[in-house]
């Protein structure tokens, strides 16, 4: 059979416009609001097209997403029959061919109509929007997701370059967001919809502000692990569409938590987030506890994938020196964050970029994945980044950490006493089991940390500290000796050097962001 994949863009690009929330949102809601509108217009061609993913179902025939996700909200209502004005489809759809048709007349329909219903010139939306259509013969839905999914990433590396009367005139409907906008009729059944400044969601409503966090935003891009090896298996054969509707349900419940916390969700196709949120929320949680808070929301897909065993083949060629040599591993998923900390005047799309940077370039390369990446930006220059798996002792060490970090004073002192002791910490021992290693640390914090005049937090914390030094500290050596990057050049003294820099350097932007997290009063900073 034949099978059809679509995708669209220029969605990086067309990002890059937004200065503000609103236009950031814009810009997001423009596309998943097209895919919607090329899934309705193909919904007419049911008789010679069947769709495999994303979940849809028409408005007009009263249809819905039945979703038992509803524990949070105390409502069983769908993305359809409830708009939560954030945008649930994502940037590709695939469908299975059964008879030939005009693929690129109705295409074309549903960029009019697109264009029609938000108010934009019909010939700057045809020259501005890429959707980009592969159609291919495959024995199967699974193989076809599969390859597919590999020819949209090539057709996407083709650049498009616009005339500047295009650009400027997507340019100046995107700035229309902070009056007023066709979009915010279709989202959200009104005229104008009030979306908050960065400097609204920093402060999370509070009336004043007491810590420097609260002029500070989090950009958080998130991502489902391992989704395309599960949606290409051959255990998802038949059950996409179904799956695709528990995404969907799922990016619905995840938005009203964000919502709840005081973020402003920009996008939520599948398992792919994007949102912007405050450090602290209105609650008073912090931005972990409402990743924990998702994550739980998750579990229901991550059950989904474990009740179907889902398996694929992976090449052991290369271990085994023996071609062809493959074997099949069990595949679960889980959800991977960047976290990018700025400024309330910080560029918007230059923090999303960290964001997505964090998300892919660090979160994703943690083995197992199920990580979260966070860069902290200070606005007096400082940059802090910190990445750990959510599995980790690490991970759980950070709540408390942030529990029982004392006044800021307190918390360098400790980093201090690190610092100016790295060739003393350099002979710890450093193979695995690290036979030692804990005796010899609790040593060297009774002898060399130990500060003087301790609260009762005060030595909870440096426990803690303790705790998440030899986490580190293990955690690197293991990492180095799995890539095996050691530079022959370098002498042993100077590779001490630079391994106890690197480990107390991770150790300082950990305690720094707890501290930050846990709130710096506003002259600190």
């Amino acid at each position: 059979m034949k099978y059809l994949a679509i995708n669209l863009g220029p969605i990086i690009k067309t990002f890059s416009m937004a200065r503000k929330p609103k236009e950031f949102w814009a810009a997001s809601y423009m596309f998943s609001y097209l895919m919607e509108c090329i899934l309705k217009q193909f919904q007419s061609e049911e008789k010679n097209l069947e769709l495999i993913s994303p979940y849809y179902k028409s408005k007009e025939t009263g249809g819905g997403l039945s979703s038992s996700r509803s524990s949070y909200t105390g409502e069983n209502q769908s993305p359809a029959e409830k708009p939560i004005g954030v945008g649930l489809y994502p940037d590709r759809a695939f469908y299975a061919v059964k008879q030939e048709i005009d693929i690129n007349r109705l295409l074309d329909d549903a960029l009019v109509f697109f264009a029609c219903k938000i108010n934009l010139d019909v010939d700057v939306a045809r020259n501005f929007f890429r959707i980009m259509t592969v159609c291919q013969e495959y024995p199967s839905s699974s193989e076809a997701i599969a390859g597919l999914n590999k020819a949209l990433d090539v057709l996407e590396l083709n650049q498009v370059a616009w005339d500047s009367n295009t650009f400027d005139a997507v340019l100046n409907y995107l700035r229309k967001a902070n009056t007023n906008l066709p979009l915010f009729e279709i989202a959200f059944k009104k005229d104008y919809y009030s979306i908050g400044t960065l400097d609204e969601i920093a402060r999370a409503k509070a009336k004043q502000i007491d810590y420097s966090y609260q002029r500070y935003v989090c950009i958080v891009q998130a991502d489902g692990d391992c989704m395309g090896k599960i949606v290409s298996s051959k255990q998802m054969e038949g059950k996409l569409n179904d799956f695709s509707s528990q995404l969907i349900a799922f990016g619905n419940d995840a938005c009203k938590r964000i919502k709840a916390f005081g973020g402003l969700p920009i996008y939520a196709g599948g398992d792919d987030l994007l949102f912007i949120a405050p450090v602290c929320g209105i609650d008073g949680k912090n931005i972990l506890e409402l990743i924990g808070e998702i994550d739980r929301e998750y579990e229901e897909i991550q059950s989904y994938v474990d009740q179907l065993k889902v398996e694929v083949e992976i090449d052991e060629g290369e271990k085994t020196k023996e071609e062809g040599k493959t074997k099949t591993v069990p595949v679960h998923t889980s959800m991977s964050y960047g976290i990018s900390i700025i400024y309330y005047k910080y560029p918007l799309y230059e923090a999303w970029e960290i964001a997505r940077n964090m998300l892919f370039s660090k979160a994703k390369k943690v083995p197992e994945k199920n990580a979260i990446a966070i860069n902290l930006r200070k606005n007096s220059g400082s940059d802090f980044e910190m990445v750990m798996r959510k599995s980790s002792e690490i991970c759980y060490n950070l709540g408390d950490l942030i529990r029982f970090t004392p006044k800021e004073s307190f918390v360098s002192a400790v980093a201090h006493k690190m610092r100016a002791n790295e060739q003393l910490l350099g002979i710890l021992p450093q193979e695995d089991p690290f036979d030692g290693l804990g005796n010899r640390l609790s040593a060297f914090y009774e002898k060399i940390v130990d500060i003087e005049a301790k609260s009762e937090n005060e030595t909870i914390y440096i426990q803690k500290t303790q705790n998440v030094f030899e986490l580190i500290y293990k955690d690197y050596f293991i990492e180095k000796k799995r890539n095996a990057k050691e530079d022959k050049k370098d002498s042993r003294e100077t590779m001490i050097t630079k391994d106890m820099e690197s480990i107390i350097s991770t150790f300082y932007s950990v305690l720094r962001i707890a501290k930050f997290i846990k709130g710096e009063e506003v002259k600190d900073e």
